[in-house]
């Protein structure tokens, strides 16, 4: 799919979520078996439905179904419109082995929908992000990315963004007579346009629902 090639261009790391199915992001508190304790979110992409019965450590473990997961210490959360995002850094994220844990306390979940969630953001990018609500815009081309937006951030009230959603949208555009002969070309387009961006204390993004 053309999808994948803005992947590419992009340079983001996107979660891997199925085409259908259930999507869940859960706030944990587990108990080692020394008796240490720690706190985050895991997010779940799964065909199962979860219930209250998997509420307690051995179903809960049963249902994740695996026993390495990635938990995130803190996650930033941001509304965009009708869109809800997750944002977080390396620094925030470990790896666990859930067999470590006797006890795994659920202090709340929330089923997301099969959609592009959570976003892992380089340290410069994490820290534009703040306590009130970003201006945003979306760029949306079907014939690059099919159910995929580009999305412009930004939380300085200063700053407009009308400009750079032409330019991008005027860019892609200018590449639709041929995709695998401009590959190269966008690639580094989009390279250079995320860091210039970036300096201006714009983040970009790329956002995708299921098919």
């Amino acid at each position: 799919m053309k999808k994948s090639l803005i992947f590419i261009f992009l340079l983001v790391s996107l979660s891997s979520f199925a085409d259908a199915g259930n999507a869940y992001r859960f706030n944990l508190t587990l108990v080692s078996n020394s008796g240490d304790t720690i706190n985050g979110y895991i997010y779940h992409y799964t065909y199962k439905k979860f219930e209250q019965t998997n509420l307690k450590d051995k179903r809960f473990k049963e249902f994740i179904d695996k026993d390495t997961v990635t938990l995130y210490s803190s996650i930033s959360k941001v509304t965009i419109g009708e869109l809800s995002l997750d944002f977080t850094k390396n620094e925030f994220k470990k790896t666990i082995n859930l067999i470590n844990y006797s006890q795994i306390g659920i202090n709340d979940f929330l089923d997301f929908g099969v959609t592009e969630r959570l976003f892992e953001l380089s340290d410069t990018e994490y820290d534009l992000i703040k306590i009130n609500q970003p201006k945003s815009v979306a760029i949306y081309n079907e014939k690059y990315a099919e159910n995929c937006s580009i999305i412009l951030l930004t939380w300085n009230n200063n700053i407009k963004l009308s400009a750079h959603k032409t330019e991008i949208s005027e860019k892609i555009e200018s590449f639709s007579d041929n995709l695998g002969k401009h590959n190269d070309e966008l690639n580094n387009y989009y390279i250079q346009k995320k860091k210039s961006l970036l300096d201006k204390n714009i983040l970009l993004i790329f956002h995708c629902d299921a098919l």
